[in-house]
């Protein structure tokens, strides 16, 4: 959905939205009331920087509906279907590390008195295990913090996967934009070559080279990401990180690859200008590749 489509919603609509990436009502409305925001950035920043008020009973609210990390969610409401494309690694793990995590589980549920939250997207199974692991003998305030910037994460990848910044069509009878000036980005190209057809829907990525999130979107009806973070990229190695796992969960297809992630390195042309980065992924459940176009 577009920034600007999810400004002019409906507060109850609005408020639906927003729920999915974290069921915190005090936040909800926070957010929400926020609107118009005009940008995934702003959406971002002011949802960000509200979750870091969240304490314990938020926590809680939260928890009321996240299953158990390994427990597959049911239904097919888009909170259900966030919570599989998330935890799509675990599912297909091996079984003693599963076994593993489910009685980690429990140890942690008969300590804190709640379930073992913790952003499942970009990790392994044997990470999230060590996680648990780890937090299994923490403090319990300082557990409550961690939990809180877990459930954090989860609610800003929710986010960055629901909007996206294009352009708002313009009105019936308006009279044609002048064409755009010609800018420079990072664009991609995803095809599921297993079906021979463009990839739609893949959540994809952008980092700089501190690993902050550039931009964020997803393919589109011809499997494309057609502009992806700032105008032009300063010199550095970046990232592009495919979320394919959480795609081919949604398909109820298996694949080896919870993620893909392409690193390619920026270097300033010599005539100062940024130069079109076109880096496409050719996928299939067991194998992909990459090269760069144009």
């Amino acid at each position: 959905m577009r920034v600007t489509a999810f400004d002019a919603l409906p507060e109850p609509e609005a408020r639906a939205v927003v729920d999915v990436w974290a069921h915190v009502p005090r936040w909800v409305d926070a957010v929400v009331a926020g609107r118009p925001y005009g940008d995934l950035a702003a959406v971002r920043a002011a949802a960000d920087a509200l979750a870091r008020g969240w304490d314990g009973d938020d926590l809680a609210a939260a928890l009321e509906r996240h299953p158990r990390i390994g427990q597959r969610a049911q239904g097919e409401g888009d909170e259900a279907r966030a919570s599989r494309r998330e935890q799509a690694a675990v599912a297909g793990a091996d079984p003693a590390v599963t076994d593993a995590i489910a009685e980690g589980n429990a140890a942690y549920e008969q300590r804190f008195g709640r379930v073992f939250l913790v952003r499942a997207a970009g990790r392994t199974p044997q990470e999230i295990l060590s996680l648990l692991e780890r937090r299994l003998v923490a403090d319990p305030d300082d557990e409550v913090r961690e939990a809180l910037d877990q459930l954090r994460e989860i609610a800003l990848l929710r986010l960055e996967g629901a909007l996206d910044d294009g352009a708002a069509a313009p009105p019936a009878g308006s009279p044609a934009p002048p064409p755009a000036p010609a800018v420079s980005h990072v664009t991609t190209h995803v095809l599921d070559t297993a079906r021979g057809r463009p990839a739609v829907g893949v959540p994809v990525r952008l980092l700089g080279p501190d690993g902050t999130v550039l931009g964020s979107g997803a393919t589109d009806a011809d499997g494309r990401v057609r502009s992806l973070g700032p105008a032009a990229l300063g010199p550095g190695t970046h990232t592009l990180v495919f979320g394919t796992g959480a795609w081919y969960a949604a398909l109820d297809v298996d694949t080896f690859y919870p993620e893909v992630t392409v690193a390619f390195a920026v270097v300033a042309p010599a005539d100062g200008g940024p130069a079109h980065l076109h880096v496409p992924l050719l996928l299939s459940p067991y194998a992909f590749s990459t090269y760069r176009g144009s």
